[in-house]
């Protein structure tokens, strides 16, 4: 896929190999709730488990992206329309950011993400 070629070349130029491997997507700074049903469906994805991973890596193997203009590079893409994205400074928190790996001695805490009551919870409440 197009979208995620652009992010590993992305990468390359900033000097960060994945090997031609996927990258890992983060998010630096605070994560709500909202953020979590933004990524996935509440229903059906996060009803079945999942977790916030918080660690710290290597500064340097962090390429760091606004995830609006991500979005909106990979919808461009998924639509057959010509477009071009260049990692650059986030507009706004969390920022995306990409990895080449993740190893376990950098996870400082996981910490799970509810699984149903979405309709009961406060949404903007940190993660």
């Amino acid at each position: 896929m197009v979208p995620y070629r652009a992010m590993v070349e992305a990468m390359a130029r900033a000097g960060v190999d994945t090997g031609g491997r996927p990258p890992v997507w983060a998010w630096r700074g605070e994560l709500r709730l909202i953020d979590a049903i933004s990524l996935f469906d509440a229903e059906h994805e996060l009803s079945r488990g999942f977790a916030t991973v918080e660690f710290d890596a290597p500064e340097h193997l962090a390429v760091a992206s606004d995830y609006g203009r991500w979005n909106d590079f990979l919808a461009a893409s998924l639509e057959g329309r010509e477009c071009a994205w260049e990692p650059g400074p986030a507009e706004r928190e969390p920022v995306q950011v990409c990895l080449p790996y993740l190893l376990a001695d950098w996870v400082r805490d996981v910490r799970p993400l509810p699984t149903g009551g979405w309709d009961r919870l406060d949404l903007a409440a940190a993660v």
